[in-house]
Parts: C-alpha cells; sequence; structure tokens
C-alpha cells in the first residue's frame, strides 16, 4: 500500500517517534499557523544546545512542537 507522507507523519505520531514525525513534516511546504512551533521543535530537537544558549528549554520547545503537529495533523474523528 502507497503511504503519503501525512499518513506517515500521523504514522510516527501514533507510535511516539516524535523525531521521525518532526523530521518529515518540517519538509512540508504548508504548515499553516502551527508552522513557527512544528520548525522551532525540529531546530531544538537538532541543536538542544543552541536553544539552552537562547535561554529556551529545548525540551518544553519540542512539547509545543508536539501539540502543533497534533492540532495540525491528527486524522479528524
Amino acid at each position: 500500500m502507497l503511504q503519503t507522507k501525512l499518513s506517515q507523519v500521523q504514522a510516527a505520531m501514533h507510535a511516539g517517534d516524535w523525531p521521525r514525525a518532526f523530521s518529515i513534516a518540517s519538509k512540508f511546504a504548508r504548515l499553516g499557523p502551527q508552522k513557527a512551533a512544528i520548525m522551532r521543535a525540529q531546530a531544538a530537537r537538532l541543536s538542544p544546545s543552541l536553544y539552552r544558549q537562547l535561554g529556551r528549554d529545548p525540551a518544553a520547545v519540542v512539547e509545543e512542537g508536539k501539540v502543533a503537529l497534533r492540532a495540525r495533523f491528527e486524522a479528524k474523528r
């Protein structure tokens, strides 16, 4: 079965594989109002020391990104 990028993001989120979900989603052209939080989470995941230098908690930034991913991509029931 052919998997779309969206279904891959949703599957990764469902499996708790947030690094994969952020990696795929961060390449999407249209992320809507959640774009900034998703992109920040991906950057904080890849460069946590930079975010610490900026006075931000990388784990908190990633958690904000998870909320944004859920808001943007969770399957509508």
